[in-house]
């Protein structure tokens, strides 16, 4: 039997390992390289920019995969996939949806300009946003509760509510033993308004928010997986909308963050599917309320689904909710690094 310092020796070493890992595949080069500014293009309102040369910019050389179709932006850490006329690209093997399909102009790939700035920049590039804000308080928000069950399996008898406080509590406890402040918006089998929600987030100065959530589809109990969501960029749809609406132009309180926003969901997503090994079902966007009225950076995350009972199983399992937490922490770490490099320029 090791000794009880030897072991926690080597946690601290693993936990030191995945961060310094996570950062190193966002940083990439210290400084932009040179390249031309992309050109640019306008369809129905939508502004896009030219893929070759936006990806030239982080040092990234552009492949065709399937001429005039699929092409590959990659460099040794980054490997960035985007096919003509699909939202969803793939960031070194994981699956990440843009607010609108990419297009073709003169041979060339063009990507939505909202992704440019407010997503696939930032994730490339954290070291060369502004601090919005330091890293001090994390609140932490356990899904549902009192008379909302959430999601629920009744032949396994689960709820979804029982599930997120759970796993709210363990992160808690991991987040909580070092340098940061953990507020949770509830502690025990209590209701809550979603406004309440936001409102308990910036009464607590938050410089972090964290939903925690199981999802469900009653009518497909094959679907499983795990799906991590940030605030839709305004004049951006949402992952699920099938068109614009006019409400997509407002202004909300959390859009102040969506370069932070982005990070902060492909860390944290990167880390669950690492973890977990569950079904990527992408890093999304949608405007949620507690994503909406947050006052610092937030995700939502969907952890799994209640309504497949091979996944439902492993969520009912304590080990495994462990492990849910485990790697929200892990990837809040990640984040924290990625703020400490931005802070040090």
């Amino acid at each position: 039997m090791r000794p009880a310092g030897f072991i926690a020796g080597l946690r601290l070493l693993s936990c030191l390992l995945v961060t310094v890992v996570s950062t190193a595949v966002l940083a990439g080069p210290t400084h932009l390289a040179a390249a031309p500014n992309p050109a640019r293009a306008s369809v129905n309102g939508v502004s896009y920019v030219e893929a070759d040369a936006f990806f030239a910019r982080y040092g990234l050389k552009a492949k065709w995969i399937e001429p005039n179709k699929r092409q590959s932006f990659s460099s040794s850490w980054t490997q960035i996939e985007v096919e003509f006329d699909q939202r969803e690209i793939t960031y070194n093997g994981m699956r990440v949806f843009m607010g609108e399909a990419a297009i073709m102009r003169n041979r060339s790939l063009y990507i939505p300009q909202i992704d440019a700035e407010r997503l696939l920049g930032p994730v490339l590039r954290p070291a060369g946003l502004t601090v919005a804000k330091p890293l001090r308080t994390i609140v932490i928000d356990a899904g549902h509760g009192g008379r909302d069950s959430g999601t629920t399996n009744s032949a396994l008898k689960l709820e979804e509510k029982n599930f997120t406080l759970d796993v709210t509590r363990r992160l808690a406890a991991l987040l909580g033993t070092g340098e940061w402040r953990v507020v949770l918006t509830r502690t025990d089998d209590r209701f809550i308004e979603l406004a309440d929600r936001a409102a308990k987030n910036t009464a607590a100065g938050a410089d972090l928010f964290i939903s925690i959530h199981f999802n469900a589809v009653a009518d497909a109990p094959s679907v499983k997986g795990t799906e991590t969501y940030v605030l839709t960029p305004r004049h951006q749809r949402s992952t699920s909308s099938d068109r614009r609406h006019s409400s997509d132009d407002d202004d909300q309180p959390g859009n102040a963050y969506d370069q932070w926003n982005a990070v902060l969901g492909y860390n944290i997503h990167r880390q669950l599917l690492d973890k977990l090994g569950t079904e990527d079902r992408g890093l999304k966007r949608a405007r949620f309320a507690v994503l909406r009225l947050a006052t610092c950076p937030g995700v939502l995350v969907e952890a799994g689904y209640l309504s497949n009972p091979d996944e439902a199983r492993r969520i009912a399992d304590a080990r495994y909710r462990a492990d849910i937490a485990e790697a929200v922490a892990n990837g809040v770490k990640a984040y924290a690094n990625a703020l400490a490099t931005a802070k040090s320029r």
